[in-house]
C-alpha cells in the first residue's frame, strides 16, 4: 500500500511558524560541528538539514535542496537551534550589501572573459 507525500503540518507539529519569528529566507545557517542530537528527537527531514548545512547556506538554499517550503524549513530550523544544533546568522543589513552599480559591473565584467 502506497502512503501519499508527508504533509507540512506534520512534519512541524502543526506550527506554521517558528518560536522566534527572526528567520528570514537569507538568514544563514550552518550545523554546529559535533552538536549531539538525539535521533529520537529530530525527524528525518531535521537531520537532512544537518546533512545540507555542513556548510553555511541560506534557509531558501536549504529548501530549495531538501524540496520543502520555506515556512516549514524556518519551523524545522528553529528547532534544531533550540536545541544547540544549528548555528543561525542574520542576513545582511542594507548598509552592509555591495551596491546595485557595483555587482552590474562585476557581471559585465565577468560576461567579457567568456
Amino acid at each position: 500500500m502506497s502512503r501519499g507525500p508527508v504533509r507540512p503540518y506534520v512534519i512541524t507539529g502543526g506550527r506554521s511558524r517558528p518560536h522566534w519569528n527572526v528567520l528570514e529566507f537569507e538568514s544563514l545557517v550552518r550545523a554546529v560541528p559535533g552538536a549531539a542530537v538525539d535521533p529520537m528527537v529530530v525527524n528525518r527531514e531535521q537531520l537532512a538539514i544537518l546533512e545540507v548545512c555542513r556548510e553555511l547556506l541560506s534557509i531558501a538554499e536549504v529548501a530549495a535542496h531538501l524540496g520543502l517550503p520555506i515556512s516549514v524549513l524556518k519551523v524545522l530550523v528553529g528547532d534544531l537551534w533550540e536545541l544547540g544544533a544549528v548555528q543561525v546568522l542574520p542576513p545582511a543589513r542594507p548598509a552592509e550589501r555591495a551596491p546595485l552599480a557595483l555587482i552590474e559591473e562585476v557581471l559585465v565584467g565577468l560576461r567579457q572573459l567568456r
